[in-house]
Formats: C-alpha cells, sequence, structure tokens
C-alpha cells in the first residue's frame, strides 16, 4: 500500500470516529476499498499504521541458489577468472547481471580476491625430483635435521624505512610521513648466511655477484671452521642449492678435499629451504631502519642477524620443520608447498 502516512492517519479517524462505510472513506480519502480494509486490519493486529514487511526489501535477486552455486563452481575451476568473464559465464547461462554483483556473490561466498602467491616454475621432470629427493629422507628424524647446517645467498635493497600501510584522515594534508620514496635503481647488497638448529651462523656480506671462487673463499673462511666448532665429531652435514657456483667443479674439490659432507638437495626448491623464512623475517625487520647507505644497511642486518632475540628461536622451529615440509612435498606430489 503506497499511501502517505498523512491519508494514513485520516483513514484511521474516518473509521474509529465516524459511522461511514469503508466504501464512503475509500472515495473521500482517493484510494480502494482494499486498501482501507487492509489498514483497519494492520491497525486492529498490530496497532500501528506502518506496513511489516515479510522477508528482504527491496527488488528481488536476479541470481537463485542454483546461479550463485554455478558461480563459484566457475570461480574453483579458473581461479584467474576475472569478475567480467564470470559474468559473461552467467550470460551464457542465461543469467545477465553486471560485474560488481558478481563480486558481492563471491565476496557473500566467501572468495574474495587476492594477490597470486609468487612460486618457482616447477616442470614435470623437476617435480619428480623433488618428489623423489622427499621419498629419500622422509623417515629423517629431529636428530637427524639437528646435524645440518642450512645455507643460502639473497639480496638486499638500500632503502630507507619502508611500511606496508600509514594512517591519514580524510581531508588531511599529505606529510612526509604519508610518503614512501623509491629510487628507480636501488643499490643491493648480497649476504650468505648459515643456521643450524642452534640458532644463526655466520653471516658474510658478498662484494659483487658470488661465483666459484669467492664461494671456496667464504666457505674457507667461514664454513670450516662452523662445522668444526659445532659439530667436533665431524657429523654435521652443510646443506646448499644447487646454484652453478655452489657445483662447479672447483667447489666440489674443495668440499672432497676438506672432508665436508654435503646433503642431497633437489633443483628449484626454495620452499623446502627454512633458511627462505629467516630471510623474509630479517627483510621484514628491515622496514624498521634507515638504511639509506650500503653501510646502514650491512650494520642493520648484522644487528638483526645477531642481536635479534626472535632470530634464535626461530632457526629451532625451522629446523624441526623439516619432516613436515617433506610430507608437504610428498602430499603435493612433487608440487609447491606453503
Amino acid at each position: 500500500m503506497d499511501i502517505s502516512p498523512r491519508k494514513r492517519s485520516k483513514i484511521l479517524t474516518l473509521i474509529e470516529h465516524s459511522d461511514k462505510s469503508q466504501r464512503k472513506i475509500a472515495r473521500l480519502c482517493n484510494v480502494s476499498q482494499a486498501a482501507v480494509s487492509k489498514l483497519k486490519k494492520l491497525f486492529t493486529v498490530t496497532g500501528s499504521l506502518s506496513p511489516r514487511r515479510k522477508g528482504a526489501c527491496g527488488r528481488k535477486r536476479k541470481t537463485t541458489v542454483r546461479d550463485d552455486r554455478f558461480l563459484i563452481q566457475q570461480s574453483k575451476k579458473d581461479p584467474k577468472k576475472t569478475s567480467d568473464r564470470l559474468q559473461q559465464d552467467l550470460a551464457a547461462h542465461g543469467v545477465n547481471i553486471c560485474s560488481s554483483s558478481v563480486r558481492r556473490r563471491l565476496l557473500a561466498a566467501a572468495r574474495p580476491a587476492r594477490k597470486p602467491q609468487k612460486k618457482q616454475l616447477l616442470t614435470a621432470a623437476m617435480k619428480k625430483k623433488r618428489l623423489l629427493w622427499a621419498r629419500q629422507f622422509k623417515n629423517w628424524t629431529d636428530d637427524n635435521w639437528s646435524k645440518v647446517i642450512f645455507s643460502d645467498e639473497s639480496h638486499f635493497e638500500v632503502q630507507g624505512q619502508r611500511s606496508q600501510f600509514v594512517r591519514r584522515s580524510i581531508g588531511e594534508p599529505i606529510r612526509p610521513g604519508h610518503i614512501e620514496q623509491h629510487v628507480k635503481h636501488p643499490d643491493k647488497k648480497m649476504f650468505w648466511g648459515c643456521f643450524s638448529i642452534e640458532g644463526p651462523g655466520t653471516l658474510q656480506p658478498v662484494t659483487g655477484m658470488m661465483n666459484a671462487d669467492a664461494y671456496i673463499d667464504v666457505l674457507q673462511r667461514k664454513l670450516v671452521s662452523e662445522l668444526a666448532s659445532k659439530f667436533p665429531n665431524g657429523n654435521g652435514v652443510f646443506q646448499q642449492d644447487l646454484a652453478p657456483c655452489h657445483t662447479a667443479k672447483k667447489v666440489v674439490k674443495f668440499m672432497t678435499d676438506n672432508h665436508i659432507k654435503t646433503l642431497a638437495w633437489p633443483g628449484n626448491s626454495p620452499d623446502i629451504n627454512p633458511i627462505e623464512n629467516l630471510w623474509a623475517l630479517i627483510k621484514k625487520r628491515l622496514r624498521r631502519h634507515d638504511c639509506t647507505t650500503k653501510t646502514k644497511l650491512i650494520e642493520a642486518i648484522l644487528q638483526i642477524w645477531f642481536h635479534d632475540q626472535e632470530i634464535k628461536g626461530m632457526c629451532r622451529n625451522l629446523v624441526l620443520s623439516m619432516p613436515t615440509r617433506i610430507q608437504s612435498v610428498i602430499t603435493a606430489k612433487g608440487g609447491h608447498i606453503k
């Protein structure tokens, strides 16, 4: 009943305080007799003249439960499909809605758009090698992994303090604290590091790019003494990835001559190497530091590596996570793991 509140009150007054029939009241108020009858019943039952609708108000949804289920199925079948492409799928299915409605349906189904995770390329052959490796080491215990020194190199950029978010009120002028400044080609610094279940080990800045000769120099000056101090019985195992500078003939000869036992490792597997989590934590910590020069960057990284209380505990947890990582590789049939 699309009747104004004033007219509703007039109708009710005539019903209660006059002897006019509903037909005459309808004629006087220029409404239908049915409307007068409904208002009388409404006031008698509820004591109010305001209509109470059952269910949701507004326009009827264009999609049914079945249409929404089809939309979610198409989204799961190909997670990279945009809302525009899903809208086209629905149109081909006989349902015409806009792309914003598609996004609302997906949000209601707890399928928001997210940034895709970046992972290394894995071919079928690579997956097979990773799976074989995981099966080879699936029976290793925590005691076995506690004898491993994990290592890797990582690049760090010279930059100022960084933040993922800043807070600014509506209409508030932009101040320096609201700005994150970047240079086109920031200077980079490479570090070689290693750690074991006892905590972080050596962290060595590398001049230029790492090659076989530079790698041998780092191993000779840092790793040999590291293995000797942590594993005096000679039962320590060294882990490294299959980067060309790690597998060069002269490097292999150096390992053999110095009786360094290396851990077999699959190629293209940074997601298995726990030191990647350590690098990620350090880069997160660096956002709090003003590393605008290489000297400041090196000082900040050394400070975090050797003096951050969370690092030591994290090292132990990362080493003990290896059985879980291996089981995840087996479950994924050699594919990517979290």
